[in-house]
């Protein structure tokens, strides 16, 4: 049992503590012992030590960790880090701590291999402590030819300030000593945010910054960007410092930070006393950086509800942090029934980023504009510049979206839309320029496999039955559409019908043995493209009806489609493709192509195609992930997620609710 007195703090604990069932104090402590906690050096603290003396326990001491969330855990973002301490907490120099005897531990090869690559990873993407959208940096504003001096000022009575040895008079020190180290460079005096909102008090007075070379830094910029720019850092007591080091700059270390004492920063007027001897001058960069983010730190994964390594939660956050790099303040999502609009706020929830519904009214047209498929059409074509498409995405979710399905992916196309072959889209623009790493191969091929292995498609659905290959040399399968869906009728060029389609292919092929798939919802009577029982019967060999595609891919060489994404599904699986229309995966030199698109003039690897098409254009979320403060997920947590689903038998109640929602289409459809 976990007895914490932090109340600010308990929904954070909570949330990190129960929906981790391997945490790691479960593996120090007997299960049902009763455990004091308290936060850092708070109240709350110091009360779990009292309770603890009183009974002979040891009091936790919890903190976030270094790579906490996407934003402020006062905007209400749970932390996905927590650091746990039995001895001591990292910011506290008087005494030690678990982290600083991790330190003191030999440094292993394995271990520092692994923190180099981690840190290429987090320099590369930027990643730091909160990750909301920064703004821009202007590279004018530090200008090349002068040397930039950054030093740190931070929260007026921030609790690791007294636990380095330092007081608020040693910012005016660190100041002074600066400008005496660079005469003749710009010296930035970086604010805390929480100061430039007026929340808290700076160490700093106007008069401290009346100099000619120095300035103060106002804006919000990512840490690891702005340390670009400067040549030397100077702090207190901040991480900032710490993060300057795995940037390669000179650290000057005015308090005793747990990073300092360690052979790697600059500690001449930094009060090392305090530490009595307790740290050696000889530890590398990596391992400390192993220590602290790695071993001492604790990750929970959102998606699973489990203990993971830091490697996961950087994989989280990078989809999301490059996703909100693309996206405006503000949206007008105009347009969108009620179903839609539960889905579309969850694959919006930034911090700080605006998202307003609008259903009937047209938007003004300077707003940023989110619209589905033909309304945001219509609003491009009424001289409305700034939209953006939404349509469901490849590997959506178990059922049709027409049953009222929520997805599990989206993509938000600010150019075109992927089905568009009259104009560019993102998804083009990206298979253009793609040229993808080592990794991001191993990574396509890895998503191939688990395709694969899991017959995982955009829907799955459809009965899972073996069909038996008809004795014929060449089995050809014609995929159907719903032929006024905005795909037939912006990517289909000469056929645009599904019989149209069936003719041509026997036309083309008379010899062959033709199986013919329409698609469900047309089939069914909810969407037009529906062909006569007889001219089916008259140019397929054989219909299949409920089975599902890729049980068909199994027993034919070949598909024949417009512009359907199984084409895209039959190639992943090996299967030649011919397209009588511009569906987006065609024109690359892997399909065989009627028409062909002067735009798209490059050849592909299927490797190409499927990184852009499932990881680069697309976004993944997860209902159950909302809580989490991570709106995006990666597309193998989702495939996880779809083939948990497919193993669990429907209940009666699902399919009682899949039934209504079936005749109140029907309904609908027929007025």
């Amino acid at each position: 049992m976990y007895y914490f007195f932090d109340k600010k703090h308990q929904c954070s604990l909570r949330n990190f503590l129960y929906r981790n069932k391997l945490h790691v104090w479960e593996t120090i402590f007997r299960p049902h012992a009763f455990i004091p906690c308290g936060w850092g050096r708070k109240k709350s603290f110091f009360k779990a030590q009292n309770l603890a003396e009183k009974n002979g326990l040891k009091a936790l001491c919890l903190e976030d960790g270094f790579i906490r969330s996407l934003g402020l855990g006062k905007d209400g973002y749970a932390p996905l880090s927590l650091v746990i301490d039995e001895t001591g907490i990292y910011f506290d120099a008087l005494q030690t701590s678990d982290l600083e005897q991790l330190i003191l531990q030999p440094e292993t090869e394995k271990l520092n291999l692994r923190a180099s690559s981690v840190i290429q990873t987090i320099l590369n993407h930027k990643v730091t402590k909160y990750n909301q959208k920064f703004q821009s940096i202007d590279p004018a504003k530090f200008e090349q030819t002068t040397r930039h001096v950054l030093v740190v000022d931070q929260t007026f009575g921030d609790q690791s300030i007294k636990y380095a040895g330092a007081t608020p008079a040693t910012f005016k020190t660190m100041l002074a000593q600066a400008c005496h180290d660079h005469p003749h460079a710009i010296i930035w005096v970086k604010t805390h945010p929480d100061v430039m909102a007026g929340k808290a008090k700076s160490h700093f007075q106007p008069q401290d910054l009346d100099s000619e070379n120095i300035r103060v830094l106002t804006e919000a910029y990512n840490p690891i960007e702005l340390l670009d720019y400067m040549s030397e850092v100077y702090v207190v007591s901040s991480q900032l410092g710490f993060e300057a080091l795995l940037c390669g700059k000179m650290v000057h270390c005015f308090g005793v930070p747990w990073y300092a004492g360690w052979g790697l920063t600059q500690d001449h007027r930094a009060p090392l006393h305090i530490l009595n001897g307790r740290r050696r001058p000889n530890r590398s960069l990596q391992h400390l950086f192993a220590c602290a983010y790695l071993q001492y730190a604790h990750y929970l994964n959102p998606v699973t509800g489990q203990r993971c390594e830091l490697e996961e939660i950087l994989d989280l956050f990078i989809p999301n942090i490059q996703f909100q790099q693309q996206l405006a303040q503000s949206y007008i999502a105009y347009g969108f029934s009620p179903w839609k609009k539960k889905f579309i706020a969850a694959y919006f929830a930034f911090p700080q980023l605006k998202l307003k519904f609008q259903r009937y009214f047209k938007p003004h047209k300077h707003h940023y504009i989110l619209a589905w498929g033909k309304r945001a059409k219509l609003l491009k074509e009424s001289a409305y510049e700034q939209v953006t498409t939404v349509e469901d995405g490849f590997i959506r979710s178990v059922g049709l979206g027409a049953k009222l399905i929520r997805p599990c992916s989206l993509v938000f196309d600010n150019v075109g839309i992927y089905y568009d072959a009259t104009q560019p889209s993102r998804i083009e623009q990206l298979l253009l320029n793609v040229n993808l790493s080592t990794e991001q191969i191993d990574r396509a091929q890895r998503l191939r496999k688990l395709l694969i292995d899991l017959n995982i498609s955009k829907y799955n659905v459809g009965t899972k039955k073996s069909l038996t290959r008809p004795p014929h040399s060449r089995v050809l399968l014609v995929v159907g559409q719903v032929e006024d869906d905005m795909s037939i009728q912006l990517g289909g060029v000469g056929v645009k019908t599904n019989l149209g389609l069936l003719k041509q292919v026997r036309e083309n092929h008379p010899d062959s043995y033709i199986i013919y798939k329409p698609h469900p919802d047309v089939q069914s009577g909810l969407r037009t493209g529906k062909i006569p029982e007889p001219d089916m019967l008259h140019y397929a060999d054989q219909v299949e009806l409920d089975t599902s595609i890729l049980e068909c891919f199994e027993i034919c060489d070949e598909v024949h489609t417009i512009t359907s994404l199984s084409g895209f599904e039959a190639l992943i699986r090996g299967l030649k493709v011919y397209c009588y229309g511009l569906p987006f995966y065609a024109g690359w030199g892997l399909t065989q192509d009627r028409y062909l698109s002067q735009r798209r003039n490059r050849h592909l690897t299927l490797e190409d195609l499927l990184y852009v098409t499932l990881v680069e254009y697309p976004t993944y979320n997860l209902a159950h992930t909302e809580v989490s403060g991570i709106p995006l997920v990666r597309p193998e947590d989702v495939i996880a997620y779809i083939k948990k689903q497919l193993d669990q038998p429907v209940s009666y109640n699902e399919r009682y609710k899949r039934v209504l929602l079936a005749l109140y289409n029907i309904l609908k459809k027929i007025g």
